[in-house]
């Protein structure tokens, strides 16, 4: 096993090994969360679960965020070293804006975006204001919204302080390249949001897609345990054909109880494999939107089975 899947699994059990105690599906995300982090592996799992007690204090058993997403805000939010009130006062601040800016509802309550507003500066009324222009200029047509999308990378790029015309002029000219990809245009929007978020040329990242998708392909492993839209994630980070293969290395390591639903499983491998996404709010945003991609799926996952284990037994 390499260094960061040992500190990965040595920091997911540490989180288990007292009260409160997440389960084993809570501890993986949110020790991916904290695998690149600076600090003792002591202090950092002190610290998430002292921002995960002061996250329930404040919001309570049933508030955004809740269940096993409350632990993985409670990593980022110790992974970068940012107090739980700074957290709250931005959630607080962007929900007392939300209807006077017209852009819809929030999502998760306005939690999303104040996790990534957080990591930067205060959430004061200039930085409020900056992320509902925006999440204004970034908002797709109705039929394809997605809240959880828009505040995440509205957010981020108010940390990145860029201009929404200049992002919708990239986005656009980005979209165009994919589009015309056989491969890539199934997933252009995601490669537009990414390429520009991440300072990335689209050109470049089509290179980088199809030799990373080449390669994926290859592997008899990847080839189950992923799909194109990683490869597009992969290519936009910058990454190599050489940084897959060392992806699958992690990703085959990893112990059999934690998850592989939704691919779940190299998706944490790839958190876990690099640690540049842990530098800047950039990164770390779209390391985020990764980790609750993956965590979603499966919690979506275990949901579909419950019902359908509770439909069987009552037919």
């Amino acid at each position: 096993m390499t260094a960061p899947l040992d500190r990965f699994l040595a920091l997911s059990e540490a989180l288990r090994d007292s009260k409160p105690r997440p389960d084993r599906q809570a501890a993986a995300f949110a020790a991916v969360a904290l695998v690149h982090a600076t600090g003792e592996d002591e202090g950092l799992v002190a610290a998430t679960k002292a921002r995960h007690e002061a996250l329930t204090t404040a919001l309570g058993g049933f508030r955004a965020p809740n269940g096993s997403m409350r632990w993985v805000y409670a990593a980022m939010l110790a992974a970068h070293g940012v107090e739980p009130d700074h957290f709250l006062g931005a959630r607080q601040a962007l929900r007392q804006e939300c209807r006077a800016s017209k852009t819809g509802a929030l999502h998760a309550g306005g939690s999303r975006a104040a996790l990534i507003l957080s990591l930067g500066e205060e959430a004061g009324p200039q930085t409020v204001q900056a992320f509902y222009a925006m999440k204004r200029a970034l908002r797709p047509p109705w039929w394809r919204s997605d809240d959880a999308v828009t505040d995440t990378f509205a957010a981020a790029q108010v940390l990145a302080h860029t201009q929404p015309d200049s992002i919708r002029a990239a986005r656009e000219h980005a979209e165009t390249v994919f589009g015309a990809d056989r491969r890539a245009r199934g997933h252009k929007r995601d490669g537009a949001r990414q390429c520009v978020l991440l300072e990335q040329a689209p050109e470049r990242v089509l290179v980088r897609f199809n030799a990373i998708e080449d390669a994926r392909r290859a592997d008899r492993f990847l080839r189950g345990q992923s799909d194109r839209a990683m490869a597009m994630d992969w290519a936009a980070a910058g990454r190599t054909p050489e940084d897959v293969q060392h992806i699958a290395q992690i990703a085959a390591a990893m112990p059999k109880h934690l998850p592989s639903i939704g691919h779940a499983r190299t998706r944490l491998a790839a958190l876990i494999a690099f640690d540049d996404q842990a530098r800047d709010p950039a990164r770390s945003a779209n390391a985020l939107a990764a980790v609750i991609a993956a965590q979603a799926a499966v919690i979506a996952a275990v949901s579909a089975a419950s019902v359908a284990a509770t439909s069987a037994s009552t037919s």
